[in-house]
């Protein structure tokens, strides 16, 4: 691996992001994708470009010291936290988990800069409890979207220090990794998502696996080494997917014609999952898959050109940098 080539892609992107200005809007309406996909795409893109440049400019941050790249982040940051009011739609429960996770994340690279303000700390706190969160914890699925909501929550009570409320999430963190994998390491709620189902699988996998590092690093206990009372364990379940992913699609046991990308590049899935999954297995399966596309960006939005979510962006730089 080379950490210096990461930073320096990193440092493109954020610098891209200084020209960024915000895009929140005081109801966030984001309808489901199944039902209007064009609604749906121009909704996600207010915060896909927000997200983007205030996480790699807080992340550029902590790696640089260099301020302006945490006011910029701050300002797009501050800027939602002060504007949006609601959230609606079908899918803005997910959404807003799946991006927001890049805005608390860079609340998190911010939390000691002493450019941040405590009222607009306390601003972004009660924008995400009081409009995000109760999104997240009435979601009724089971799937991908609770290992969203799960992830997502982790990471505001982490930013919060909300030691009780962290605990509680890491209980249905455990109960959700026994539910929801096979002790074969698939998913069920994911397989019968049609030739869309490989997708799914890793679009739980990341939020799962992304979950699971914010609670070693916030209390030490390491989830990437469990198995559960019913034999289920997160490293199977990435075993699994991976030997469909690693050349083998034409071998998915449910539907055929498995969407997935080709040619690879360093910001498709599931290179992101693998390259952080490296760092923690130390797998040489795994890096031989990631090796030929390193520096690892994360996963784009095809639509947007933006990165789609927030579990491994610049993956390898989340485990250089403490």
């Amino acid at each position: 691996m080379n950490s210096q080539a990461a930073l320096q892609q990193l440092l493109q992107v954020a610098n891209d992001s200084m020209s960024v200005s915000c895009h929140a809007v005081s109801t966030w309406h984001i309808p489901g994708f199944y039902f209007d996909m064009a609604g749906h795409q121009a909704a996600k893109r207010l915060m896909e470009e927000d997200a983007q440049a205030a996480y790699t400019a807080a992340l550029a941050y902590r790696h640089t010291g260099r301020t302006a790249y945490a006011d910029k982040a701050l300002e797009l940051i501050d800027g939602w936290a002060a504007i949006n009011k609601v959230l609606t739609g079908d899918d803005g429960p997910l959404v807003s988990a799946y991006l927001g996770t890049g805005l608390i994340r860079a609340a998190e690279l911010l939390h000691s800069y002493s450019g941040w303000r405590k009222e607009n700390k306390d601003q972004f706190i009660a924008w995400m409890t009081g409009v995000c969160l109760p999104g997240w914890d009435r979601i009724p699925l089971r799937n991908n979207w609770w290992s969203w909501s799960l992830y997502a929550q982790l990471s505001l009570f982490r930013l919060m220090d909300d030691q009780a409320r962290f605990a509680e999430e890491v209980a249905y963190l455990k109960e959700h990794i026994d539910s929801s994998l096979e002790t074969s390491g698939l998913i069920p709620e994911e397989t019968t998502r049609g030739n869309n189902a490989i997708w799914y699988h890793y679009f739980s996998l990341a939020p799962l696996t992304a979950a699971i590092k914010l609670v070693d690093d916030t209390t030490g206990e390491n989830l990437f080494h469990w198995t559960s009372p019913g034999g289920k364990s997160v490293k199977k379940a990435l075993d699994t997917f991976f030997y469909y992913a690693d050349g083998r699609i034409e071998e998915w046991p449910y539907d055929n014609g498995q969407k997935f990308p080709a040619p690879l590049a360093s910001d498709t899935w599931p290179l992101d999952l693998y390259e952080a999954m490296f760092n923690v297995y130390r797998e040489p399966e795994y890096e031989r898959f990631v090796s030929p596309y390193r520096p690892i960006t994360g996963n784009k939005n095809s639509s947007s050109g933006y990165y789609q979510s927030y579990a491994w962006i610049f993956p390898e730089l989340q485990f250089t940098h403490s």
